[in-house]
């Protein structure tokens, strides 16, 4: 009876713990967008004021609209939303059958292949921006879109992703349709696809948030302010000598908003997703 009840009380003090580590690491998260919040509706001088002022006095809501006058700010977050479409549906595409086939089909150097593909993994795109730079003039697709799209349209980490989960699917379901006369693009589309729909849809949140938040390709390849992406162009409001703190918090804050609104919309598939590509 002490013994459940010690067991008991142990079990309720180690929930608190739980509860007060991830309300700690909620706030810890949560505290840097509500400043830049509060930063976005303060007066220029209250931005930069020492100590910090975190209630803004007067509350300037007019910041939003004058941050979409000052700016094309309309034209960038309609670059960034249709770039990372096509980054979206290429992704999908190209890493759903390089995943299909590496899972699926057996074929010879299957694993020396993967191994290569997740050997990309380790390599920071610093370390090929020159190369792509290169790559890219000569294509002829310096300051276009897709100039923006192509390096990023088929990603290591998505064919990762979706190897993870076709590895998941029963053999016996590919002898099942084999037996029953099924060709292998019949599988893979009728069969195997819809089985990883969390799966698909975290790596489209996934490559959405990538794409979405790119700042050194579009650096890389665009100097032509009317193709530039959000986050490229919020640089200007920062300046040599000077930076327009609420003008760059208000676009930042309506940057944020969208990824924040799908990844609230989805979150549910985008955990299922997450727990059965064996990255968990």
């Amino acid at each position: 009876m002490v013994g459940s009840q010690t067991r008991g009380v142990g079990g309720w003090i180690l929930r608190v713990l739980y509860l007060l580590i991830l309300t700690t690491g909620a706030i810890t998260m949560v505290i840097p967008f509500l400043w830049s919040v509060s930063t976005a509706l303060k007066p220029l001088g209250q931005a930069v004021a020492f100590p910090p002022i975190w209630w803004p006095r007067p509350i300037l809501w007019q910041n939003f609209i004058t941050t979409w006058k000052i700016v094309p700010l309309a034209r960038w977050f309609a670059n960034s939303i249709g770039v990372a479409f096509v980054v979206v549906l290429g992704n999908l595409v190209f890493d759903s059958l390089a995943g299909y086939a590496l899972a699926r089909i057996p074929f010879k150097g299957r694993s020396f292949v993967f191994f290569a593909i997740v050997s990309m993994l380790m390599i920071p795109f610093q370390a090929i921006m020159l190369p792509t730079y290169i790559l890219l003039r000569n294509l002829g697709l310096l300051n276009s879109y897709w100039g923006m799209i192509l390096p990023t349209i088929i990603s290591a980490m998505g064919v990762f992703l979706m190897r993870q989960a076709f590895l998941g699917i029963p053999k016996e379901i590919d002898e099942a349709a084999i037996i029953d006369g099924a060709s292998r693009f019949r599988m893979f589309w009728q069969i195997a696809l819809p089985m990883v729909k969390p799966n698909l849809l975290t790596l489209a949140l996934l490559t959405f948030m990538g794409s979405w938040n790119n700042f050194l390709l579009p650096l890389l390849v665009a100097n032509n302010p009317k193709i530039w992406t959000l986050p490229l162009g919020m640089v200007m409001f920062q300046q040599q000598y000077f930076t327009n703190w609420p003008y760059l918090m208000a676009s930042v804050v309506m940057a944020t908003i969208p990824t924040a609104l799908l990844f609230l919309m989805f979150q549910r598939w985008f955990v299922e997703g997450i727990s059965t590509t064996g990255i968990k």
